[in-house]
């Protein structure tokens, strides 16, 4: 059953006056008071468009960022019916879950009240730097003044089978001297609600200073550091046909490095495993694709082979020398160490100049 707050204030005689619920008169009014402040639905959230249109012609109310880059739909209900309000919560969350990095940049460029970039609003909301992979997670937020208890079982039930969506019912009082307070209830404990978005997430999102720690740890952060620093921003060979730009994403066991090509997705070039990595063997990273790295960088086999460290370890974990052209070709996966930061240097640059810089 929807759930109902009531008020009281406390008199100077020590006797309790129930605050009055007049309702929201208009809400947009609402909705304004969410995009000024809306820490008062969740701390960690960041609004970096307002009234965003969809490509598919609807007109999201907010669309917000949290601490870990991901994206939420606040979606106010209006005068919907139940039907309708869940379906575009939904259509809309269809829509952001797939937006790329460049795409959500645009969106907050047009968002004047962000008060700058993405990445200084980001910094100065949570006081970390901007994820290099943003959109990891996302999930639903319904708000409304009061909610019927047909949209509450539909959004529950959704819920329950792993929909990341939740309903805010905030409502509204008036106190004796005339000032106006809000309240907010959730249907589903928002902890409870960013686990779902987790448990949908197209992959594990870890911050980049426990890689860093993790990398440390293992002994090879100059190693790292140097890859994390050299590789994103390198492009496709020119005759690749299809730009795009290296970049840097995280994942449990470290560093995943690859290309993003508009809508259709990213496609992992280079993977560093810290859990396989130490001082005595080096950093541990896998070619996740070789055929596809030659053609993304028009690179020869031949020339792939001399960018990288001359020793390799097969599936078993042992070390034998570096493949031939024509056997590393034929294969998909490649595994090997990085040992020096002279290794790592020769490989940076050996793409750099495959790419034309």
């Amino acid at each position: 059953m929807p759930q109902q707050v009531r008020m009281w204030e406390i008199t100077p005689q020590n006797s309790l006056v129930e605050i009055a619920s007049p309702g929201i008169d208009r809400e947009n009014r609402l909705e304004s008071w969410l995009e000024s402040d809306i820490s008062m639905l969740d701390p960690d959230l960041l609004v970096i468009g307002r009234q965003v249109r969809t490509d598919f012609g609807g007109v999201i109310d907010l669309l917000c960022m949290d601490s870990a880059g991901g994206l939420v739909v606040v979606e106010l209900k209006r005068d919907q019916t139940p039907r309708d309000v869940t379906a575009q919560a939904l259509d809309y969350a269809s829509w952001a879950k797939d937006l790329p990095f460049a795409r959500i940049n645009a969106i907050a460029a047009g968002y004047s009240k962000l008060g700058g970039s993405l990445e200084d609003a980001f910094a100065s909301r949570f006081g970390q730097q901007l994820p290099e992979t943003l959109n990891l997670t996302h999930r639903s937020l319904i708000v409304a003044a009061s909610m019927d208890a047909a949209t509450e079982r539909i959004v529950r039930y959704l819920s329950d089978l792993g929909v990341p969506i939740n309903v805010a019912t905030v409502q509204h009082f008036i106190n004796s001297s005339g000032q106006e307070v809000l309240a907010q209830v959730f249907l589903v404990e928002p902890e409870v609600a960013q686990a779902k978005a987790q448990a949908t997430s197209k992959q594990t999102y870890t911050p980049v200073s426990q890689i860093e720690a993790m990398a440390q740890e293992k002994g090879v952060s100059s190693l790292c550091d140097q890859l994390h620093k050299g590789l994103p921003g390198i492009p496709t060979a020119p005759s690749y046909g299809v730009s795009g730009v290296m970049q840097c994403a995280t994942w449990a066991k470290g560093f995943r490095f690859g290309m993003r090509f508009g809508d259709k997705g990213w496609s992992t070039v280079l993977v560093i495993d810290l859990v396989e990595s130490n001082t005595g063997v080096g950093l541990a990273f896998q070619l996740s694709d070789v055929r596809s790295l030659l053609n993304l960088f028009g690179l020869s086999a031949e020339k792939l082979s001399t960018i990288l460290p001359q020793v390799e370890t097969n599936e078993n974990g042992t070390e034998q020398e570096l493949a031939t052209p024509a056997e590393m070709a034929d294969q998909k996966e490649y595994r090997g160490y990085f040992r020096t930061v002279e290794e790592v240097d020769k490989f940076i640059a050996g793409l750099r100049a495959a790419a034309g810089q």
